[in-house]
């Protein structure tokens, strides 16, 4: 039986010290990772503009001629082959799954309504699918576009919950539950 399941809840604050400093590394360097992927990557490609999504997915003429939104000489993108965009989901669709399931066992850890769990864990799972496969749908219709910057907005704020209140959990814990 997983430990959180356990009768009484077994709370990350219960954790060795060596385990809640590993994992508030891991949570640390989580944030980081988020933090330059959401606002670095995504921001810099897109600037979370629809136009941008499809350009960055699609090509800035495939864009043009079917939207009629014309692109400046600094922002020139080249539609991607097909293997690009599988080379992109490819290591994603593997990872990201990993990354979910080992978020929502922490949060399990931690003391939150069940309710509002459900709610993360299922806001997290769809916005993250979205943009697991984000490069493919636009790629396929370019008007998955629209979706993407909200996907991304609630992935990462999921994500960052999902590793913030265990950390925060592990180290003060409160009165805990019974």
């Amino acid at each position: 039986m997983p430990p959180y399941l356990a009768v009484p809840h077994y709370h990350l604050s219960k954790l060795p010290v060596t385990t809640k400093v590993a994992l508030t590394c891991f949570a640390t360097a989580l944030l980081g990772a988020m933090l330059f992927v959401t606002l670095g990557v995504f921001m810099e490609r897109t600037g979370f503009e629809t136009r941008r999504v499809q350009a960055n997915w699609a090509g800035d003429e495939r864009v043009t001629r079917e939207t009629g939104q014309r692109f400046g000489e600094r922002e020139m993108y080249s539609e991607p082959g097909r293997r690009a965009l599988y080379d992109i989901v490819h290591p994603h669709s593997f990872m990201m799954p990993l990354l979910y399931f080992v978020l929502c066992h922490m949060m399990e850890m931690s003391y939150a309504p069940r309710g509002v769990k459900i709610a993360l864990y299922v806001g997290a799972f769809v916005s993250m699918m979205l943009v697991t496969f984000a490069p493919l749908l636009v790629s396929w219709s370019i008007g998955w576009a629209a979706l993407v910057p909200p996907a991304v907005g609630v992935m990462s704020a999921a994500f960052a919950v999902m590793t913030a209140v265990p950390a925060w959990q592990m180290w003060f814990p409160g009165a805990e539950r019974s």
